[in-house]
Parts: C-alpha cells; sequence; structure tokens
C-alpha cells in the first residue's frame, strides 16, 4: 500500500511534465512554423501520412457534419494531367501562359499593392515571391492532399470546416518534421471542365468541390523561403483582448 502511494505522485507528475512538454513543442510548432517553398524529392512515409490524414479527419466542424474529403496524391502523371487541365496557365489564367492582364511577369506584387502585403498562394501569376525566390507549387512537393468539399451538407460554414481540417494537417506534417504548404491556386483547375474527370481518377464524389490543397514534404532547406518574404502584421494591430 505505502508503495502504491508513493509512486501515485511521480506517476501523475510526470504526467504533467510530459503534457507541459508536449504543449510546448505544439505552440512552439504553431507560432514558429514557415510555409516550405521548396521540397526534396524523399518521399512521405506510408505511416506518417496515415497520421497526418487522421489529424484532418479528426478536426471539428458545425454540428459533425464533417463536410470533407481528403484525396492525397503522389503520383506525378496525375498531377500533371491537373496542372494541364487550365489550358496551360499554371494559375488558372490565360492559355499558353499568359499571365492575365494587368498582372506583371517579373515575380513582383503589382504596383500600388500595400507594403508587407501577403503574396497570393501559389505565387503571383508571372512567378515566385518578390526578388524572385522560389515559390512551390502543385507538383513540387512528394505529396498533394486535396481538401474537397461537400456542397450539400447541412454544415452552415462547410469551407470553415475544411480550413480546420486542412489546418490540423498542416500542424501534423510540421509535427512530424516535414515542410508544408496550403495552396488555393489550383483548385480553379480541379473545379473546371474536368472536374468530373480529375474526381473520377481520384476516387471522389463529383458533388464535391476542390476548396484546397495541402503540399508536404521534406523542406529543401538550402533555398531561401524569408528573404523578400512579406511581414506579419503584429498582435498590435489584430487583436483586441477585452478583460
Amino acid at each position: 500500500m505505502k508503495l502504491k502511494r508513493v509512486w501515485i505522485p511521480i506517476l501523475l507528475a510526470v504526467a504533467i511534465l510530459v503534457g507541459t512538454a508536449g504543449a510546448e513543442d505544439l505552440t512552439g510548432i504553431i507560432v514558429n512554423s514557415r510555409t516550405a517553398q521548396s521540397f526534396t524529392a524523399e518521399a512521405v512515409t506510408d505511416e506518417d501520412l496515415n497520421t497526418i490524414l487522421e489529424a484532418g479527419l479528426a478536426a471539428t466542424s458545425a454540428i459533425n457534419q464533417q463536410p470533407w474529403y481528403f484525396a492525397a496524391v503522389s503520383n506525378k502523371e496525375i498531377i500533371s494531367e491537373i496542372k494541364g487541365s487550365s489550358g496551360g496557365f499554371p494559375g488558372g489564367g490565360k492559355p499558353e501562359g499568359k499571365a492575365p492582364d494587368g498582372v506583371p511577369t517579373d515575380g513582383k506584387a503589382p504596383e500600388g499593392a500595400p507594403a508587407g502585403g501577403k503574396v497570393p498562394a501559389g505565387g503571383f501569376p508571372g512567378g515566385g515571391m518578390p526578388g524572385g525566390s522560389a515559390k512551390a507549387g502543385l507538383g513540387d512537393s512528394p505529396v498533394a492532399i486535396i481538401i474537397y468539399m461537400n456542397e450539400g451538407t447541412s454544415s452552415p460554414n462547410a469551407s470553415f470546416d475544411c480550413g480546420l481540417a486542412c489546418e490540423n494537417m498542416f500542424i501534423a506534417a510540421k509535427a512530424l518534421g516535414y515542410g508544408a504548404k496550403i495552396v488555393s491556386s489550383p483548385t480553379m483547375q480541379l473545379n473546371g471542365d474536368q472536374h468530373d474527370a480529375i474526381c473520377e481518377k481520384l476516387g471522389v464524389d463529383p458533388s464535391y468541390k476542390a476548396v484546397a490543397v495541402l503540399l508536404i514534404g521534406r523542406e529543401e532547406e538550402t533555398t531561401d523561403g524569408t528573404t523578400g518574404a512579406s511581414v506579419r502584421n503584429t498582435a498590435e494591430d489584430k487583436v483586441s483582448i477585452v478583460k
């Protein structure tokens, strides 16, 4: 009995310490993680991919509608088909690789854009971050997880729920040591003229709509992903705390 009384407090203390360390690690991942801009060719293991997908499935959703469907794609041929389904321009703009009217082709922000503004997902249509830095897009990572949304759900905000699921998977990927990036521009192709054909290839109900793509892989550490990156807003600019 005495032995039991000694061990119970010790085990509780260890559990608290482990839990605190885990919370600190997770907080660090969320606060300090950056968007990956270049990936190596190293594959994402099946075990890790399943863990990442489970994290997405565990996301909260309004009235538990779970309005999402995830298609994890590593097949390069299918990725190439998706990229080419817009008629040529990877960002979904004009065919023959031309940028939409009024968009510069030198990789810089449009004239008059606010200082420190965010770079569009997938990069400026003309390519890259300001200054010509690398900008990863569909096909540049070993795995792309396409997040589809059920438009027929009774969820009051299905797209928000899908965003939560996507963020869960992003955090899980980072916790497993992978680089990750969320992009939206490929949804133009995914929801375009070839939508039903792409859904058939991916095993997705054609009534669903693609809302985001999560790129995952080992991050190429030699790539400069910070120079020229847009500045994050401060808490002073974006937060109110009312007591």
